[in-house]
């Protein structure tokens, strides 16, 4: 009788330790701050974030932003000829950043900015040209549309997704 108390009482502190290691929250010693990136002209190229934490309990952790954009192309067929394709388009960039020692003390920080640049070229069928044979080209950059800050430990969320729009 005194072993199944003490096996049920160990098995009851187990479940309470797991519980309150889940249910542990991320404690923000700074941050998470986010904005835009401009060029010197005022264009708002890129985001940054960074943030200072603690609690992520010796898992890695991810910050992603991601980016949407509006981008103009012409339309260029093998033999050089050009008309306008359907623009603007939409395209979308990513960059991530580890948040460092989380996995080791369960304090992650982290500093990302990601910029954007246009793809160089794009199928022609993506931007609306007359056919397959045709391939968007002389990238005009229209601006940054939005930004998106997600951190992730796991397959969990612990932060966001924030979206902010210039």
């Amino acid at each position: 009788m005194k072993r199944k108390i003490g096996i049920g009482t160990a098995a009851l502190g187990a479940v309470i330790l797991t519980a309150g290691l889940v249910a542990a929250a991320v404690t923000w010693h700074s941050g998470p701050t986010f904005g835009f990136v401009s060029d010197n002209n005022g264009t708002v190229i890129g985001a940054t974030a960074s943030g200072d934490g603690s609690g992520f309990g010796n898992q890695p952790a991810v910050a992603t932003i991601t980016l949407a954009a509006s981008v103009s192309y012409t339309c260029q067929n093998n033999g050089g000829n050009q008309a306008p394709g359907r623009n603007p388009v939409p395209e979308t960039s990513s960059g991530s950043q580890d948040l460092g020692n989380a996995d080791h003390n369960g304090r992650g920080v982290f500093n990302l900015t990601v910029t954007f640049t246009p793809a160089a070229t794009v199928p022609g069928k993506s931007i609306g040209c007359p056919n397959g044979n045709w391939t968007g080209v002389d990238p005009v950059f229209g601006g940054i549309t939005s930004a998106t800050l997600t951190i992730t430990q796991g397959n969990k969320t612990v932060y966001g997704p924030v979206t902010i729009f210039p």
